[in-house]
């Protein structure tokens, strides 16, 4: 027997052992610590199973427009992952979740380091995709993207996950131009009680969590948690294990309070510290080598929220957060504080006219630390972003015909003014059917990076000449420009059938690359002479891309529902004729052509679960990896009604294999088979 195979014999021998232990335990313990708010979230998972699909249709998204609104009359191409979902799917993470979503190209880079994108353009710091956390943004302004290793909630407690495919900034603001990504919890009202999770596998270390909800007084109600994980590595291309662990905890709370009928207050804050392993792949001044890094993070977030409610038809909320994040790792360090303010406000204008208008302010400070490698210049930076956004929906027809229009307004210091609009049409010819189609704008403005970097790419040693590539930052780079056409159907009947079928066609211009100027000499040492290539950021790429996304659920009993997801898409990158043409071909084959996912969720008898998610992603020609299916299976089992036991195996189809290739400094590695199993007991 292999070593992998004596492993988990081991482990499931353990496992069983330890499960068996916890029933006795726990079938002992649970009738005496019975309360309120457990039997409040039995009710809610006992409801979420028995959903039809026409109830998750009517289930209410704030992404799209704001304010609630049926998911099944939504204009946009909107996706939601539920708490179900992430339950039944077995993920520890909310980028594993993002795979439910048709047309979201998630990849893994190493054990710690997702590239995560939507309709194109997919890399470690995906610069066109916005990802909120109950609002707050955590999309970075140092390079244009999202740590996704510093992203992490208790899973238990999110609501759901809203996806938009497709621009969003005439609500959400720049950056928001291929998606928004939203990730919304639960109200402290809904968890009451307490919660308790833990399990490990040989991927998953360890990992445990809790969670307790409380009410004060009457109109108060609280809850407080804290969850740490422990991820091993994955496996080099010689099968050895690589050296990019990952582990983290994080803490945090949040209050509502009902004041009054009309006025709601949250206030919710978190604090997390961890360290990701990654290995580096970055130019020694002779040579180029790849060594071992480790980044330690930390940080912590305060929001707040009022909403007050004027009547039926007019609705104000005020949201304010400070986000603090720290990293530090051998290529450079950043600390960052951001404190944002935004409001918005909800009213009919007339009896057929709802309109949204609001504005923010957003401060963002920084403190960089550079190597001989990679430094931004100046050091400290800060910057601010102004904006205000006005949007009408206005009723053509009654119950079958609106017109929405708006725009977003925003001034930040890298590219000056923005103007961000957007024209979308509703038309429901029947009850169940929805057609929708918009015509948008959206920009990704400058980073820091764009314009403060400057790095060495690569270096060369030839007869006593050294050449050196840099990266330099372009003070005068602009904003990359996208105008996207789309369109949609969605049908959902009372039959337990729902299908929504969304295309695009996207036309992006002045998107970033990378030119040569003219060679500089450099400094003479005893290696001999330098030679120094300077690359500088311009804006030179132009784009078009279409394609389409079809999700679908089936329910073919009370106890089986089905999932179905297919994604294509195809790029056509083109640039001036002094840029370099393969940063062009490397782009178009960065994005898988095609993608499927199927998930079934069965409730078999004796309290047992049975979930299977397969999910298919072409190649990358770009990047030399290869189409690949992923099997994943769970097995869970309710021996009481507070405890939940499950397994889950993941990458059932192949040993091990490639998601991304290296990236930006960063060695790749392959995403193993694994297994892992979890307990969950609530009381």
């Amino acid at each position: 027997m292999t070593e992998y195979g004596k492993y988990m014999q081991r482990f499931f021998r353990e496992f069983a052992s330890f499960s068996l232990s916890l029933i006795f335990v726990f079938g002992c313990i649970c009738p005496l610590y019975g309360s309120e708010g457990g039997a409040s979230s039995k009710k809610a998972l006992h409801y979420l199973k028995r959903l039809s699909i026409e109830q998750l249709a009517s289930l209410e998204v704030t992404t799209v427009s704001k304010e609630a609104e049926k998911f099944s009359d939504a204009d946009a191409a909107v996706f939601v992952i539920t708490n179900e979902d992430i339950r039944r799917g077995g993920f520890t993470s909310i980028m594993e979740a993002l795979r439910l979503v048709p047309g979201m190209q998630v990849a893994h880079i190493d054990a710690n380091k997702w590239a995560i994108s939507c309709r194109g353009f997919n890399s470690w710091y995906a610069n066109k995709l916005l990802v909120l956390v109950d609002g707050r943004s955590v999309y970075t302004p140092l390079f244009s993207g999202v740590y996704w290793d510093m992203q992490d909630v208790m899973l238990e407690d999110i609501d759901r996950i809203e996806v938009i495919r497709g621009p969003g900034a005439t609500l959400w603001g720049a950056n928001a131009v291929n998606g928004v990504i939203n990730i919304i919890t639960k109200k402290a009202r809904n968890t009451q009680g307490g919660i308790v999770t833990a399990g490990g596998g040989n991927q998953e270390k360890g990992f445990g969590a809790t969670r307790y909800g409380g009410k004060i007084g009457k109109n108060a109600w609280y809850r407080i948690y804290a969850k740490y994980f422990d991820r091993g590595p994955f496996k080099t291309k010689r099968g050895k294990d690589a050296e990019d662990d990952w582990n983290a905890w994080r803490g945090g709370f949040r209050l509502d309070w009902n004041s009054t009928p009309s006025d709601t207050f949250t206030f919710q804050g978190d604090l997390y510290s961890g360290d990701s392993g990654n290995e580096h792949v970055f130019p020694d001044m002779v040579v180029s080598k790849t060594f071992a890094d480790s980044t330690d993070f930390s940080g912590g977030n305060f929001l707040g929220r009022w909403r007050h409610t004027f009547s039926k038809t007019s609705e104000f909320t005020f949201l304010s957060y400070f986000d603090r994040t720290h990293r530090s790792q051998e290529i450079y360090s950043e600390a960052r504080n951001t404190f944002d303010v935004d409001f918005h406000h909800t009213f009919l204008l007339t009896p057929g006219q709802q309109v949204v208008w609001g504005g923010g302010y957003r401060v963002s400070r920084d403190n960089v630390r550079g190597t001989r490698l990679a430094f931004f210049d100046p050091k400290r930076r800060t910057d601010e972003i102004f904006s205000a956004f006005a949007q009408d929906r206005i009723t053509l027809i009654k119950k079958k015909l609106d017109l929405t229009v708006g725009s977003k307004f925003e001034h930040n210091d890298y590219s000056g003014f923005e103007v961000q609009p957007t024209v979308r049409l509703r038309w429901k010819p029947k009850e169940n059917h929805t057609l929708w189609a918009a015509v948008s704008r959206a920009v990704r403005t400058p980073s820091r990076a764009d314009h403060d970097l400057t790095a060495i790419l690569s270096t060369a040693q030839k007869d006593h000449v050294r050449t050196i590539r840099l990266l330099k930052g372009n003070k005068r780079f602009g904003s990359e420009k996208l105008i996207a056409y789309e369109a949609g159907y969605r049908f959902v009947p009372a039959s337990g059938f729902a299908l929504d079928i969304a295309t695009f066609y996207n036309v992006y211009h002045d998107l970033r690359t990378d030119e040569p100027m003219t060679p500089l000499p450099g400094r003479i040492s005893p290696m001999g002479r330098e030679i120094n290539i300077p690359m500088k950021i311009v804006n030179k790429y132009h784009e078009d891309s279409y394609g389409f996304e079809i999700s679908g659920a089936l329910k073919l009993a009370d106890w089986w529902k089905i999932g179905l997801g297919y994604s294509w898409i195809k790029l056509h990158l083109f640039a001036d004729k002094v840029t370099n043409e393969s940063v062009v071909e490397l782009s178009e084959g960065a994005t898988p052509r095609n993608q499927f996912s199927i998930s079934s969720y069965m409730d078999l008898p004796g309290h047992f679960q049975l979930d299977t998610l397969l999910f298919y992603v072409d190649n990358l020609p770009g990047w030399g990896v290869r189409s690949y299916p992923r099997l994943d299976a769970r097995i869970g089992w309710h021996p009481l009604e507070n405890l939940m036991i499950s397994v889950k195996f993941e990458n059932l189809l192949d040993p091990r294999h490639y998601e991304y290739m290296s990236t930006e400094g960063i060695q790749a590695t392959q995403v193993p088979r694994s297994v892992y199993g979890k307990i969950t007991w609530r009381f």
